[in-house]
């Protein structure tokens, strides 16, 4: 494994998608700040923000940093030089991952904030916030690895729909779970054990997917 190709290939990415990146950093915190109005309807609109910001940088990411190179031959450039076929597909993975926690940890950490610091918030309602994000990096990963096997636009965009059909079903039945309901009245932070597992099955599919990922990208006999 070559970490200085990684970390080339990797820098690379990240400066072509900075412009992007900057975009979806300020929509997510723009998103994540009208949450914190006092208004239930702008509080539920600034929440459809913040999961159309973390769908949209999910898809555009692996679109742009991943499946493009497909069709433009910039993959067949990439693997040209003195790469390895491991150096190349850990370099594009943890680039498009990283492009996509950027924001997405920045609205988690602004919205667990707000509970705290917001009048009138319920502290309790923190707990319900990372089983939302990290189902969203959930269907983020799975998209990923869609991406990654099948090398297909079209494929990769029927499994966000997926995802996102998911989303809804997943939050409809997530609030109307009795022990989310009382944790987000509550005044103090308790952690229920169905909160606790919905978190423990979240962070087993990311990690799954991201092994998926790698093994199946390293497997590939040609990349070009």
């Amino acid at each position: 494994m070559n970490m200085h190709a990684i970390q080339i290939l990797f820098l690379k990415d990240l400066f072509l998608s900075r412009r992007y990146l900057f975009g979806y950093l300020v929509g997510g915190i723009a998103s994540a700040a009208i949450t914190c109005l006092p208004n239930p309807t702008l509080n539920f609109i600034g929440f459809l923000l913040i999961m159309t910001v973390a769908i949209a940088a999910g898809i555009h990411m692996i679109g742009m940093l991943l499946l493009a190179e497909s069709t433009d031959q910039t993959r067949m450039f990439v693997m040209s030089m003195p790469v390895s076929l491991l150096d190349y597909s850990l370099g594009k993975i943890s680039v498009v991952l990283t492009t996509y926690l950027i924001p997405w940890s920045t609205m988690l950490a602004f919205c667990v904030i707000a509970t705290f610091v917001v009048p009138g918030a319920k502290h309790g309602s923190v707990v319900v916030l990372p089983a939302i994000f990290l189902f969203l990096l959930c269907g983020f990963m799975i998209q990923l690895v869609t991406a990654v096997v099948s090398e297909s636009v079209g494929w990769t965009i029927c499994v966000m729909v997926g995802c996102n059909v998911l989303l809804n079903v997943f939050l409809m039945k997530f609030f109307e779970n009795p022990a989310i309901v009382a944790a987000r009245k509550s005044e103090s932070v308790i952690w229920d054990p169905v909160v606790l597992q919905l978190l423990g099955v979240e962070c087993l599919v990311i990690v799954a997917a991201l092994v998926a990922a790698v093994f199946f990208q390293t497997r590939k006999r040609d990349l070009i």
